[in-house]
Formats: structure tokens, sequence, C-alpha cells
């Protein structure tokens, strides 16, 4: 999979509007479900135990979210997303107002620079998608996944770039058996999430690291993924 559409993919659809960044990946975002029950006992960020066959609701994360406010920004911010894996890298950053984006992209094949403008649809557009990656959605997906399960746990709170966030660690290693068969069931064996989310009063990230490891044929793969939104 192209950590980047490229130009010629993309010339028709920057003729169309953007109401969503998410939407671009609805169908891969929706390839997994979450539907088991725990089989043994997990704790919650208090260190409670929580009975079998439960959920805890307060261990969710987002990472989709950042898609709406690079579209629709409600306040000035600075985008950072790095990817690297056996393939290739991309370092994406982005200054966003209300009014405009600046936009610089760097892959294996160079650089790219784009200043969208939000008074201008086209220009707006192109720049939205420039920062989307499909890779972020298949990562997503396997995120939903663990989402409310014994896998991430709440480690309190921390205030990091201009947000009081709610910190949690990713870690399916970590996870009840329950839950840990299941992951391996839904994305094979020897696949693997950890990492750290930093999760703004928002309900979107504000820092987010992530390691993993994932089955790609007969080999293993280890994507490595950075995302952070600063306020400015």
């Amino acid at each position: 999979m192209n950590n980047l559409w490229n130009g010629a993919e993309m010339a028709g659809e920057r003729s169309h509007s953007v109401s969503r960044w998410s939407l671009l990946f609805m169908g891969l975002a929706l390839v997994t479900t979450w539907a088991c029950t725990s089989g043994s006992a997990s704790k919650d960020a208090g260190g409670r135990a929580i009975a079998a066959g439960s959920r805890n609701p307060d261990s969710h994360i987002d990472v989709m979210c950042i898609g709406d406010r690079i579209n629709d920004p409600s306040e000035a911010f600075h985008y950072s997303y790095k990817y690297t894996d056996a393939n290739g890298w991309v370092e994406d950053e982005a200054e966003i107002t209300r009014q405009a984006m600046d936009i610089t992209i760097k892959d294996k094949s160079g650089s790219h620079l784009f200043h969208g403008v939000r008074s201008d649809e086209a220009s707006w557009n192109s720049a939205v998608i420039d920062l989307s990656h499909l890779n972020i959605t298949a990562m997503s997906a396997r995120l939903n996944a663990l989402n409310d399960s014994s896998a991430i746990v709440q480690q309190g709170r921390e205030s990091i770039n201009g947000y009081d966030t709610a910190k949690f660690s990713i870690d399916t290693g970590s996870a009840n058996s329950s839950d840990r068969q299941e992951f391996e069931t839904l994305f094979g064996k020897g696949a693997s999430e950890k990492g750290t989310a930093w999760m703004a009063p928002d309900g979107c990230v504000a820092k987010f690291t992530l390691d993993e490891t994932i089955m790609q044929g007969d080999a293993l793969n280890k994507p490595h993924y950075e995302m952070a939104r600063i306020k400015r």
C-alpha cells in the first residue's frame, strides 16, 4: 500500500468537495467490529477489577477524528505525522488555521509543499487530501478492535501540546488472554500493538505513538506511527 496517493490518482478527486477526511476511507474503517466477551478479569484506570465478560468504556482511543480537525479547524494548531515500515517512510508537517494551511510532506521520493486556502474549495480539498493516508485508516481499524478492552489502560492525566489530556497505554501483550486471542483471530498470529495516546478534552488525540507487528503474507512487518496536534 502506498503511503501517499499520487497526483495522478487524485486528480479527479480534488475537484469534489471533501466534507469529512475520514469518509475517504470509510470502507477500511468499517472492516472490524469488536463483539467478544472477556474470559478473565482485567482492571480499570483505578486498578479495580472488571468482571469477566465486561468492557471498560473509559479505555477508548480515536485517531480518525484528526481528519475532522484538519478539514474543519476550530482553532489554530500544528499537525505532524510520521510513519515508517519495511517499505518506506513519510513525514507530514502542517500549520493549520481556520483560513489556511501550509503543508510539507516528505518521503523517499522527495519533498512536496502545498498551501491550502479555505476560501478556495479546490485548494482546501487538495490540502486535506495531501494529509490523508490509507495506512492511518488500517491502523485505526486495529485500534477500534482494542477500544474498551484490557489492552488499553488509562494512566492518569498529563498536560501536553497545550491540552489537558487523559493518557492511555496500548499493549496487546498485557491484555487478558481472551482479548489477546480475539485480536490475533482478527489480525493474525503474531500481530501486536504497543504505544501511548494522549486524548484531549474534545475526544481527539493530542499526541500518539504506536509500534505494530502485522502479518503481510508470510512475513511480519513492523510499522511505527507518530501523530501530534499542538495548539497554537
